[in-house]
């Protein structure tokens, strides 16, 4: 009673094939949209595709090198500026201005107050600049690291994203992948 003859078979796997070629038919995927979808959200082509966990793996990775990128680039500009909290910075605080005749004060030695002033300050800024070059060859670099890895995966994963999206869309059309 529930046992089919060899023609009922053959005509049941011959209907089959008939609905799966006008299913690929009527159900083209197009790459252009897929590769869209894959530029705006990174894995979204692949749920165009009918990829849901491919596409959430490429989602995922995405995201996690804009977390990485992120977080390296605030951890390092918080180490630098732990770094040159640290060490007293220049400011421009003098103007260039004009100023007046005043009388010239002289130590005991004869030497203008002024020149012993501006001698001073020259010290002064030298230590200044010597910080403010050491600031920029200090660089925390594992933190940098972080940030270049985070670009990796976000570049990386979200190119990726898109060129899957456009190859499986083109294999869904031509049947050799089911979507």
């Amino acid at each position: 009673m529930g046992i089919l003859n060899e023609e009922e078979k053959a005509k049941i796997i011959e209907e089959e094939e008939i609905r799966a070629s006008v299913r690929r038919k009527y159900e083209q995927k197009s790459s252009g949209i897929a590769a869209v979808l894959s530029t705006l959200c990174p894995g979204l082509g692949q749920v165009y595709n009918g990829q849901f966990g491919k596409g959430a793996v490429f989602f995922i990775t995405v995201v996690v090198g804009l977390v990485l990128f992120i977080w390296g680039l605030v951890a390092t500009i918080k180490e630098l500026r732990a770094f040159a909290g640290g060490h007293q910075m220049s400011t421009v605080s003098e103007g260039a201005g004009i100023s007046t005749e005043k009388p010239v004060p002289l130590t005991e030695e004869g030497v203008v107050v002024e020149e012993v002033e501006k001698e001073e300050k020259a010290q002064e800024q030298g230590k200044q600049q010597k910080a403010e070059e050491s600031i920029t060859k200090y660089i925390p670099k594992k933190y940098v690291a972080f940030t270049l890895i985070g670009i990796v995966l976000m570049v990386g994963g979200a190119g990726i994203a898109v060129k899957d999206a456009i190859k499986t869309a083109k294999r869904i059309n031509q049947g050799t992948v089911k979507g």
